[in-house]
């Protein structure tokens, strides 16, 4: 019989409980500890099914103006140790845990130094519901996505005519947590930033994926230059989508003549 991993890092996918996977909850029941970062209603409950000792690591880690770095550490800090102390253990939260999270690296990390054993289960992530709601699939014209005050600090350049996603806009600008909401200035940065490679008209999407059933997603489009006027709703749950600009154009006449070519097949085959 296999020993049982040490850790295992688990993904509860975004529409409450209704995307967890019978793997996860394999883990789960083998886990002798559950500690948890998710706000569901039934988060909470639904864990306690499966494993008796449940810890909402979000209510203890997370301080109002503190960096979120802290907590990040808080969270990586508790699971090893409940690890090292009555293993095995596992860490869950919402999404795919490998997505725009950063405890789950700093655990491996950590665990891995302590010689401790880790296991990552994926989970369906916000990526996974902005694809099916908004109808993008990313192999048609590719995709670059950033982080949003990454994207600012390095001053990326974005290709036009590739579709854009750029996660956490409600937390531009800083790495402090906070429950208040934006004022238009927060963006105002943002915004010229964009306009250096999209025209002010161009419409873009702010996309939440729905964390509740029966409750929608939501799927504001408004033009690039209005952004500000949106502040209100751009908390940090939300990822902009920009569309193409146009559509590049195809420069290899050579190779579009061969892709549909029986001959060219044999000769790159064997």
């Amino acid at each position: 019989m296999s020993t049982p991993t040490d850790i295992t890092i688990i993904g509860l996918g975004i529409l409450g409980i209704q995307q967890v996977t019978r793997e996860t909850e394999r883990a789960l029941d083998r886990s002798n500890e559950v500690l948890f970062v998710d706000t569901g209603i039934a988060t909470r409950a639904f864990l306690e099914q499966h494993c008796p000792r449940i810890t909402d690591l979000y209510a203890e880690s997370y301080r109002v103006r503190g960096a979120r770095l802290n907590a990040y550490h808080h969270m990586a800090a508790r699971t090893v140790d409940a690890a090292l102390d009555h293993g095995p253990v596992a860490f869950a939260m919402t999404g795919h845990p490998l997505v725009y999270a950063y405890a789950p690296p700093l655990i491996i990390d950590m665990a891995r130094l302590l010689g401790l054993t880790v296991q990552v289960l994926p989970g369906i992530s916000a990526l996974d519901c902005l694809f099916a709601e908004l109808v993008l699939d990313p192999c048609t014209h590719g995709l670059q996505m950033y982080e949003a005050t990454d994207l600012l600090l390095r001053r990326r350049p974005l290709q036009p005519d590739v579709p854009t996603l750029i996660w956490q806009v409600g937390n531009l600008e800083t790495r402090l947590h906070t429950d208040r909401m934006s004022q238009p200035e927060r963006f105002e940065r943002f915004r010229e930033h964009l306009l250096r490679f999209y025209p002010p008209q161009h419409l873009v999407t702010a996309y939440f994926a729905a964390p509740i059933p029966l409750m929608p997603s939501t799927v504001l489009r408004f033009p690039l230059l209005e952004i500000t006027d949106h502040a209100a709703t751009l908390h940090p749950g939300v990822t902009l989508y920009l569309p193409p600009v146009s559509t590049r154009p195809i420069e290899d006449a050579e190779l579009l003549d061969q892709i549909d070519s029986p001959e060219h097949l044999d000769r790159i085959t064997r």
